[in-house]
């Protein structure tokens, strides 16, 4: 499955008629029907017991994929301010979207966020194929984090890097796969970014309240 993951956030979800509520670890976690956890097959990693996010998964009638793709994106108000990531993932004719939110963040972080959590879905060392509108995200791990990481996460300036916990995370998240780091415009019409930016504008919606 998808594993939820803590939150500074809230979650919200309305759950439909296949839904169910489960507790795990304590927590209560939404939109996830019965069975769910091996909906992906041995792509995806077993439940850890956290929760605080919205998973949902879907079948679809597509042909098998030898690779993840994933669509990934951010989104803040005012910046800082709350924000929310959300992620699309299709693997094998199968789809499972996640989101979530914190209510004090920016955009650059939330960013990184929806990197990291679709990445640490995934146990399998199969080929990913991660799309993302963030130019921050697409040069940083595959350009700038080399120098970052040989001078101990601090920047040519000699300033610390901004958000090195994140990049940190998203580092050791990548480094057991192979990805492939796909830069696209946002808001062009492209589904699987307008999919993973509606996500993730769900999960800012979710860390108002």
């Amino acid at each position: 499955m998808v594993p939820p993951l803590p939150s500074r956030g809230n979650q919200r979800h309305e759950e439909g008629p296949n839904e169910t509520r489960r507790s795990v670890g304590g927590f209560v976690v939404r939109g996830a029907p019965p069975g769910f956890e091996e909906s992906m097959g041995e792509a995806c990693s077993a439940d850890r017991g956290q929760a605080g996010y919205r998973v949902r998964d879907t079948d679809q009638a597509e042909e098998p994929m030898s690779h993840v793709e994933i669509w990934t994106d951010g989104a803040c108000s005012g910046n800082p301010g709350p924000g929310g990531w959300g992620v699309l993932m299709t693997w094998r004719g199968r789809e499972k979207t996640v989101c979530g939110g914190e209510p004090h963040t920016t955009n650059n972080r939330m960013e990184l966020m929806g990197a990291i959590m679709a990445l640490e879905t995934l146990v399998r060392p199969v080929p990913v194929r991660l799309h993302t509108d963030s130019k921050y995200v697409q040069n940083g791990i595959t350009k700038w984090i080399t120098g970052w990481k040989r001078n101990g996460w601090m920047t040519k300036a000699g300033t610390p890097v901004k958000n090195s916990d994140l990049w940190q995370r998203l580092d050791t998240a990548r480094s057991r796969l192979s990805v492939e780091w796909c830069w696209v415009k946002g808001h062009a019409g492209i589904e699987g970014n307008e999919r993973a930016d509606a996500l993730a504008r769900e999960g800012l919606e979710s860390a108002r309240t």
